[in-house]
């Protein structure tokens, strides 16, 4: 796999610490729904490109929008889900830079409709999941013990392939949460549920969403 590197770390056993909790500098638990205070998003300069408000500032009662961005290329494609006044509506932005840059902009129907979609989100924790640079403290995976050097620590890095960003805002709270190369990750870490959480989510936007 390109730009897969697969390190072994040994650590010694007597030197081993426990894990710390991970601390959500910014965040507000509001009734299981996480809401981000800074709201840094990482697609400022695609929001501009298509004339996009930040999420923190959207009108609409809810709002959903799952950034992908190809790595190689450096394109995003957007996918949005929004409900305003009882109605839903989808829409996505779809980035190329060959022979120029160019975004398209296509409207987007959802084939079980669009709050059986919506629910499918909530059912995957999409109100309650951190960013993955919060999950290091869980991400851990020992290979062999040597009777030496102690349990050797297997660690993963991708350094290229797709990241993501999920930006939303629900009845005027709203959260931005970054992953990249999903499925990787969780198949690697396979005991770590956010990391599942993320692939499902990013199913849900790629089967569900369909142009009209």
């Amino acid at each position: 796999m390109k730009n897969l590197k697969l390190l072994t770390l040994f650590l010694l056993l007597s030197n081993m610490k426990g894990i710390s909790q991970v601390k959500n500098t910014g965040i507000a638990t509001i009734k299981g729904f996480q809401a981000d205070s800074l709201n840094l998003s990482p697609n400022k300069d695609f929001e501009k490109r298509i004339n996009l408000n930040r999420i923190k500032d959207s009108r609409n009662e809810i709002e959903i929008r799952f950034y992908e961005r190809e790595e190689i290329s450096n394109t995003t494609t957007l996918k949005i889900l929004s409900k305003r006044r009882n109605k839903w509506t989808g829409t996505q932005y779809s980035e190329s830079n060959y022979p120029k840059i160019n975004i398209q902009k296509l409207p987007l129907e959802a084939a079980k409709g669009f709050e059986e979609l919506f629910q499918s989100l909530l059912q995957k924790n999409l109100t309650r999941l951190p960013s993955q640079s919060e999950l290091r403290a869980k991400m851990k995976k020992y290979g062999s013990t040597d009777t030496k050097r102690g349990r050797a620590e297997e660690l993963l890095f991708v350094n290229d392939g797709y990241s993501y960003s999920l930006e939303f805002i629900i009845n005027g709270k709203s959260n931005i949460i970054t992953f990249s190369n999903p499925e990787i990750y969780a198949n690697f870490y396979s005991d770590v549920q956010e990391l599942k959480d993320y692939v499902a989510i990013k199913n849900i936007f790629n089967s569900e969403l369909k142009k009209k």
